[in-house]
């Protein structure tokens, strides 16, 4: 019998490295850094050179704030996704109210925050 779950192929794991780190801001040898690895390990995940085993998922999951299912791609859970689609929407919608006040103060005060 075939699975039916609502799942995708783990291959998804590098799009989905790639997606927390850029909107988290970092580069490969930033996050390799924070979590104690070389940029070379990050950018061999991204590239799909190496997967990583349980303890560095689980290492990658933590420090992002996801699941294990959500990194290595897995949707089944969309409770979560859509929490942390929420969040990252958030924090764009925080950065534009912050790049619009900190012009509108320059317009009118010729200053910035």
């Amino acid at each position: 019998m075939e699975n039916t779950k609502d799942t995708k192929d783990t291959s998804d794991f590098k799009s989905t490295l790639k997606f927390l780190r850029q909107e988290n801001k970092l580069t490969q040898s930033g996050l390799g850094s924070a979590i104690g690895y070389g940029y070379t390990a990050i950018s061999n995940y991204e590239s799909g050179k190496t997967e990583p085993g349980m303890e560095d998922l689980i290492k990658l999951a933590d420090f992002f704030g996801v699941s294990v299912d959500f990194l290595v791609g897995r949707r089944g859970g969309q409770k979560e996704q859509t929490k942390y689609e929420l969040e990252l929407q958030a924090k764009r919608v925080r950065g534009v109210i912050d790049e619009m006040l900190e012009s509108l103060d320059k317009t009118l005060y010729g200053t910035e925050k």
